[in-house]
């Protein structure tokens, strides 16, 4: 049995205090095994800025999909700019504001190792996990795809091939109507050396944001569901297959939680006179119910092989498909001033292949090739202003083409491919007993290829209700390529000052292909091209295991220079451009502290600190040199108390509490207040009963506990429609959970 079949053993035995080893009067933090570095190792080893939630902590803090990782990690936001369906991840103020569907993010997520690109491919829940890894800094000597800010690792559970038939079932109700229910099962052959795994989540709840409006049902009902089959087989002591399927759907009924907010004199639209009046936070005026729905299915193949005892290959296989449609009442009102859809079909194909030493000398190293392609169809409908469409000035010219915006339908169409190819290797060589070299280097050749690109202006027929979608075409098949090669590296040095105190420095590069503009609508010089992203960051940080393994003390400072920041600028007559930012400056630091004082208490916070200025914007000639990064408040702090509070015959009365603080943060460049949200607490409280024997849960939780009020995305479109298009954060929720393991 392999290190990673001890640590998913441990996951899968584990009860809700995951890091308490005890046996009588003796208790300790346990060993952390992640696979950052694509092999197991132990987190306090690694020079690299790690943090990792296992199985028992996911399912303490209740994480249901993507945009919820960030509940305990510093230096860490997750933003929502349609909703659940697309999460943006912003890491050490390494973000990114252009939420078009054909943009990948500078946060890679993978899940199982297979990378995930667009936001179709994002929205996925959480279930029957080992645990997921969060990496802070430039990625690309050890990954499939480059990122400049970082990765986000969510690791599965797999058939451990030991004989023995385990699952588990969960049911849980709650407010709104909430139904869910998750649970897996397991079966294993030792002789024959196969085992399979199915999983499976299921949930669903009435909406939380109350539509006033008679005959509309209330927004951001959801209902989601996954399933996951695993199989597993191990013909030889040296060779190791694994096949994943698996198949999820995400949607939202009646539209979702879209946000007129600082609304100016005259209302949404500027004559409606709609300010919201009368409204609590938490209730809107929707006309439109629409939906939306991201459908993904995706299969896997991993092969491990130990060559010999020194060399062993890893080929990651995988494909992926999405959809994704959104339709939203983005103006938040009653009235059809702002009406969007979004639509995507993606699929991606990749290959990763890397061959591994372990030999007993001092060097060891990792090399690999990687392929990855991705064929995305895209599409975006924008209607502005039908509540007035027609004639109103008489002159027998419809509005639409007077001024571009009353009764306008704004769609554009669009084929991208992306093809990269890469190869990387990692080395490290052992100078002494304590102190080890670390050198990585990556060559990525980038190639982003617009097959088809068309937009047209259409309009709304106020004599028949219909609209006219094509009337005018304004791009016509369109067609380009870019071609971008990179040189990325990496240098470490770690020092093993006593036996459980290390410490590291890093230089590190990262690097963001170009991308294109999918925002245009009126003219072939809207399609602009960002240059590719690059960062060079500075790390110095320090892991310590103190008081007999009772106490963990991380931390590291950094800097970075981040150079063309992509990001999309709506200029005041709606035009979209994609623009990279010159030059940033990212100064910061995090520490992260796990406690055991005592065998039935644990607790773990984290301290994150930023400084992430512009040192050179331009935009709609204005000079923002010294404003802030979007998505990077000042501070962030996060704790996570476990303890179990009373012992009976029958089991165990425990209580978890969770808190987060994101200090104050901008939603764009221009840093106006406006687009401020100030900075807030989030609490969620868990109190639950478990058997003797771990077997049986019951617990009641509560999640947004002070039922906050925060602001989650946000869009300035004062100029054009006189409010700003946000998203709200989730409202108090709470429920009771059973869950049964056999």
């Amino acid at each position: 049995m392999n290190k990673t079949d001890i640590l998913a053993g441990l996951v899968a035995g584990s009860s809700l205090l995951p890091m308490v080893v005890a046996a009588s009067d003796s208790f300790s933090i346990e060993e952390v095994i992640v696979t950052a570095q694509k092999k197991a190792e132990s987190l306090q080893d690694i020079p690299l800025s790690v943090s990792a939630l296992s199985a028992g902590e996911l399912g303490a803090l209740k994480l249901h999909d993507t945009t919820e990782i960030a509940a305990q990690i510093p230096n860490v936001q997750v933003s929502t700019p349609y909703s659940d369906s697309q999460p943006s991840f912003s890491v050490r103020g390494v973000s990114m504001s252009d939420f078009s569907q054909n943009q990948s993010s500078p946060i890679a997520m993978y899940v199982d190792e297979v990378y995930k690109g667009v936001g179709a491919l994002q929205a996925l829940q959480l279930f029957d996990l080992e645990r997921i890894e969060v990496l802070r800094g430039p990625q690309g000597t050890l990954y499939g795809k480059n990122a400049t800010g970082g990765a986000v690792n969510i690791i599965s559970r797999q058939p451990l091939l030991d004989g023995v038939t385990r699952g588990d079932i969960a049911f849980g109700i709650g407010n709104y109507n909430r139904r869910e229910s998750h649970g897996a099962v397991e079966f294993s052959d030792v002789e024959s050396a196969m085992g399979a795994r199915a999983a499976f989540t299921y949930t669903e709840a009435d909406g939380w944001v109350e539509n006033s409006l008679a005959g509309h049902d209330d927004a951001s009902a959801f209902r989601d569901y996954a399933i996951r089959l695993t199989g597993r087989y191990e013909p030889t002591d040296n060779l190791d297959v694994v096949l994943r399927l698996s198949k999820s759907r995400s949607k939202q009924e009646d539209g979702h939680e879209v946000f007129a907010t600082n609304i100016g004199a005259g209302g949404v639209g500027f004559f409606t006179g709609y300010d919201r009046s009368g409204l609590d936070y938490f209730d809107s005026d929707l006309d439109r119910q629409s939906y939306t729905a991201i459908d993904n299915t995706s299969a896997s193949l991993t092969l491990n092989w130990e060559i010999n005892e020194y060399l062993s290959l890893t080929s990651v296989t995988s494909w992926d498909t999405g959809e994704w449609i959104t339709e939203e009442d983005a103006d938040g009102s009653p009235f059809d001033i702002l009406h969007s859809d979004y639509g995507s079909d993606v699929t991606s194909i990749a290959q990763d292949l890397r061959l591994t030493s372990s030999f007993e000398g001092d060097f060891n190293f990792l090399l690999g090739v990687y392929a990855h392609r991705e064929d995305l169809e895209a599409d975006v409908a924008i209607r502005t202003y039908y509540e007035y469409a027609g004639d109103n000035n008489g002159n027998g010219l419809h509005d639409c083409f007077e001024d571009f915006a009353t009764g306008c339908r704004l769609t554009n169409e669009i084929d991208q491919v992306k093809t990269s190819l890469a190869a990387y290797f990692q080395g490290t060589y052992d100078l002494s007993e304590d102190l080890s070299f670390t050198l990585g280097v990556r060559f990525t050749e980038d190639e982003t290829e617009i097959d088809d690109y068309n937009a047209w202006l259409g309009y709304l027929d106020p004599n028949t209700g219909r609209e006219v979608i094509g009337a005018l075409p304004t791009i016509s098949g369109y067609q380009e390529e870019i071609t971008d090669r990179n040189w990325g590296s990496r240098f470490a040095l770690d020092y093993a000052i006593a036996d459980n105190i290390t410490t590291y420095i890093s230089f590190t590069t990262g690097y963001r292909n170009s991308a294109f503009n999918g925002q245009a609508f009126f003219d072939l010089t809207e399609i602009t091209v960002a240059d590719p992203e690059e960062v060079d960051a500075w790390e110095v940080g320090f892991k310590s295991d103190l008081l007999d393994n009772r106490l963990r003390v991380n931390g590291a400072i950094f800097y970075y220079s981040y150079e063309n920041q992509q990001f999309l600028d709506v200029t005041p007559s709606l035009l979209q451009i994609l623009v990279n930012a010159d030059e940033s400056t990212v100064k910061g630091a995090e520490l992260e502290i796990t406690a055991i004082p005592h065998p039935d208490v644990d607790f773990r916070m984290g301290l994150g600190f930023l400084d992430a200025e512009y040192d050179e914007l331009l935009l709609r000639g204005q000079d923002l040199s010294g404003n802030d990064l979007i998505n990077a408040p000042e501070f962030s702090f996060n704790a996570l108390l476990n303890w179990r509070f009373a012992e009976l015959d029958i089991g165990n009365l425990y209580l978890t509490l969770d808190t987060s603080y994101t200090d104050d943060q901008y939603f764009d460049a221009f840093n106006n207040d406006n687009t401020r949200q100030e900075g807030y607490w989030l609490s969620n409280l868990r109190i639950g009963f478990e058997s003797q024997d771990e077997n049986l849960e019951v617990a009641l939780w509560v999640k947004n506990l002070a039922d906050k009020e925060y602001i989650s995305s946000m869009l300035d479109l004062q100029d054009f429609f006189n409010f700003d298009y946000a998203h709200r954060g989730r409202t108090r929720t709470f429920g009771l959970d059973a869950n049964y393991r056999f």
